[in-house]
């Protein structure tokens, strides 16, 4: 299963209309099935693991990340605290680091638990897309290929995704398989190109990389996000940006990022 990236500039204004629900982190509201629309979490997923001293047992914290460009990379090398690259389905064990596929058998959703926002006030109702609602957003909603793009935030490469109701200009484009081509740029010296992206709803999605055991490697280079599909052969499907164009692993072990949603 491949998928082609069209990268779009967007040069002139941008408008969004409410989608008259509820305010969550992040504003924008995106389609990810004919009936049902998400906001997305203001960052990705972080971990820190603790040890209860009285009981001596394992305990998480779950928080987002400050911006929606940050991941730890090499922090997580050896999963050290906090971490963000995560086995299929730990929601319960996050800390998971077992290189058989077999210990992911079962999906456990990270939205599950009680995660702190950035205003450190704790949130829950998140959950994890599935990979039809991931292909939904990126590919079938109306104007889906005008509505992402490769792009660099803050100096950070990934994907960025516009809400359904964002207004373009004129756009230009080109078929682009790598980084090193032509993106969407907003890293100006006082990012307030991305303050104003972010404020009419705009989501970006770092280039994170992958963990396998306890290396990472592609940080910068691509984006795997995990879903919560699994497949009847034993893999499991995740949504990817940048090369290779694959939906889907048999290695449940492997280290993706985590971009939780909230239904609206």
């Amino acid at each position: 299963m491949k998928h082609k990236l069209f990268l779009f500039l967007a040069v002139a204004s941008l408008a969004l209309v409410g989608c008259q629900k509820e305010i969550t982190p992040s504003p924008g509201c995106f389609t990810v099935s004919k009936t049902k629309q998400v906001k997305f979490a203001p960052g990705n997923l972080q971990v820190t693991c603790t040890i209860n001293p009285q009981t001596n047992q394992k305990e998480y914290i779950y928080n987002f990340a400050a911006n929606q460009w940050d991941y730890l990379g090499s922090a997580n090398t050896g999963i050290n605290n906090p971490f963000d690259l995560f086995g299929w389905g730990t929601g319960n064990n996050p800390d998971l680091n077992d290189p058989a596929d077999s210990a992911y058998a079962t999906f456990s959703d990270w939205g599950n638990n009680t995660i702190i926002g950035p205003d450190g006030k704790p949130t829950s109702g998140w959950r994890s897309l599935s990979y039809e609602e991931w292909n939904y957003v990126i590919n079938e909603r109306p104007n889906a290929a005008r509505l992402r793009c490769a792009a660099q935030v803050n100096g950070v490469s990934g994907m960025l995704l516009l809400p359904d109701t964002w207004s373009l200009g004129e756009v230009r484009h080109a078929f682009s398989n790598s980084y090193t081509d032509t993106v969407f740029v907003l890293n100006d010296p006082n990012n307030t190109d991305w303050q104003k992206f972010e404020a009419a709803g705009a989501v970006f999605l770092p280039a994170a990389g992958v963990r396998d055991g306890n290396r990472v490697q592609g940080r910068g280079l691509f984006g795997r996000y995990w879903t919560s599909t699994p497949n009847l052969l034993g893999c499991s499907f995740y949504f990817g940006f940048m090369n290779p164009y694959e939906y889907r692993t048999p290695f449940r072990h492997l280290g993706f990022a985590v971009r939780l949603a909230k239904d609206q």
